[in-house]
């Protein structure tokens, strides 16, 4: 219902605008596109027929209803946000109508992170590609630190079990074991979110068998439903970058945890990852939605290629849609594995910590998000939710190669902005106003693309030259 809503609103306004956006709507769908203003058409196609059905003409509204879905496709649907924090309970009035003034603005606070994502993308949908490179590069390696952890707490685990079965007798040992697990899979009935639970049951009475350490609950109950072989994928680590684990304490959530915390539960063997399954179910997203939302992008390209093959013109909107297609399908490939849209974290109990005040001004501040390193100056211990655009901390190294390969891409979405070059303008001052713009979003990145590679290859130089010498001196 919101995407339409939104694609009606903005149809509305641009229809609005049409004096901006003049198509002759008497044009069947071979003719060329009559433009006035900023739509421009191509001086190769002149000729104009009569339109004798209006449902095999381009119009006016369909141009822009064609242009608006598939931006909304671009830059609504492909981006993955984080999760976002912990709701508030809210206190409804009695008064009915204000109970659901109060539902309402509940649900579009729910949907402003998505809000600023999506006007970020659209302004600068270079900047959101890196940061997703930023995720998809660090959720790889930490898939790789997960599945470490997992095995190194895998043969603690064995060897512990092992002990205790020895030293306690096996069927006392495992009823034992069981006994415990129970405890830690039972969770209040209004809970709705999945609760971690690593209480240990003391028994005064029993004591044939010492009871298993803390660390172990989660995987006894694991290993009673079928869990314990469950590996940790990138899709997990997706997950856990973007606050997928939250923790608590008696009084309420605390904060999000990081990757190198989550690591160090699992090596405590106090964490189990969640079937892709249950991390599917969770996602809002599968192969279908986003495999519909691609297919509305293939399909608009298609079209415009099409045109373009038939020396047919294409108007100055659906360039700019087209630009915007490149973008998506690099995020899509960036993300294919993170869940989409997922609205709760995994409760763990923790203890409350001391939180690192960041001093940073706020011109180091934003000099850090243009750079892409905004992460190094953030404490998840003193938030309530992992930032907007949370990458988990990727090294710098890592920074740069996600931005020279968002800045290749970069330069080709503004080189698709060239298609519309030698268009009829309705002045020369737009022509000329085009042709310049066009020329910046192509110069600006590609300079910025060859500056990082010159940087990365003398940084590497000065590395090979240098590292004789300090291993000298280790």
């Amino acid at each position: 219902m919101l995407p339409s809503l939104l694609q009606f609103l903005i149809a509305s306004l641009f229809v609005q605008l049409a004096s901006s956006l003049v198509v002759n709507a008497s044009s069947p769908l071979t003719a060329p596109v009559v433009s006035s203003l900023s739509v421009a058409v191509n001086t190769t196609a002149n000729s104009t027929r009569a339109c004798d059905d209006i449902h095999t003409c381009r119009t006016l509204y369909s141009i822009v209803q064609t242009c608006l879905a598939t931006i909304f496709a671009c830059v609504w649907v492909a981006v993955h946000r984080n999760i976002s924090g912990p709701k508030t309970r809210i206190i409804h009035s009695s008064n009915p109508i204000i109970s659901v003034a109060q539902s309402l603005w509940a649900k579009m606070l729910d949907q402003k992170q998505s809000l600023v994502v999506f006007l970020v993308t659209l302004l600068a949908p270079e900047w959101v590609l890196a940061w997703a490179i930023r995720q998809a590069i660090r959720a790889r390696q930490l898939a790789r630190e997960l599945e470490a952890a997992r095995a190194e707490a895998a043969e603690l685990w064995a060897m512990s079990h092992a002990e205790r079965v020895s030293e306690g007798g096996s069927p006392a040992a495992e009823e034992q074991d069981n006994r415990i697990a129970d405890i830690s899979l039972q969770s209040p009935p209004d809970d709705q979110i999945p609760l971690i639970e690593t209480r240990i049951a003391s028994s005064s009475t029993s004591t044939a068998h010492v009871a298993p350490p803390e660390n172990h609950i989660e995987w006894t109950r694991a290993k009673r439903v079928a869990q314990l072989d469950q590996a940790w994928t990138v899709a997990h680590a997706f997950f856990i970058i973007m606050g997928g684990y939250h923790g608590y304490n008696e009084h309420g959530p605390l904060y999000p945890l990081d990757p190198k915390t989550v690591v160090s539960l699992i090596k405590d063997g106090k964490l189990v990852p969640p079937t892709t399954d249950e991390l599917a179910d969770r996602s809002k997203g599968d192969f279908l939605s986003k495999g519909v939302a691609i297919l509305q992008t293939f399909w608009f390209v298609v079209q415009c290629i099409a045109r373009l093959a038939e020396h047919l013109p294409i108007t100055n909107l659906e360039v700019m849609t087209l630009a915007y297609t490149i973008m998506t399908l690099a995020m899509y490939v960036a993300w294919w594995n993170k869940p989409l849209s997922i609205n709760c974290a995994i409760r763990v109990p923790t203890a409350s910590k001391e939180a690192n005040a960041s001093r940073k001004s706020v011109i180091d501040i934003v000099g850090d998000y243009v750079l892409g390193s905004q992460d190094i100056s953030v404490d998840l211990g003193s938030l309530r939710r992992v930032p907007t655009f949370w990458a988990g901390k990727p090294d710098e190294s890592d920074v740069v190669n996600a931005d020279i390969f968002a800045l290749a891409v970069a330069v080709a979405f503004g080189a698709v902005h060239c298609i519309a070059w030698s268009y009829a303008f309705a002045s020369h001052k737009e022509l000329l106003m085009w042709r310049v713009s066009t020329m910046t979003v192509v110069v600006v990145p590609a300079g910025l693309f060859i500056s990082l590679l010159l940087t990365r290859a003398k940084i590497s130089v000065v590395e090979s030259l240098y590292a004789p010498i300090l291993s000298a001196f280790n």
